[in-house]
């Protein structure tokens, strides 16, 4: 995924997330790899609900920029 995709406030965000994914991994003494990281977005995409398709569009971003 090129950055250009998203726009800069979302491509921010996008960054947020996937740092706050690495924290969780670390503080929990997880393996913080790509596919670790990708497949917790993933499930983490795939057990909410969001009323806000934004949200759903920013992880889903996010995944497919880590994916190894």
């Amino acid at each position: 995924m090129k950055r250009d995709v998203l726009n800069e406030e979302d491509y921010d965000e996008v960054c947020r997330v996937i740092g706050d994914a690495v924290v969780v991994l670390a503080e929990n003494g997880d393996n913080t790899s790509r596919s670790a990281l990708a497949q917790l977005l993933q499930k983490t995409l795939n057990e909410r609900h969001y009323d806000d398709r934004d949200e759903q569009k920013i992880l889903a971003h996010a995944i497919r920029l880590v994916k190894p």
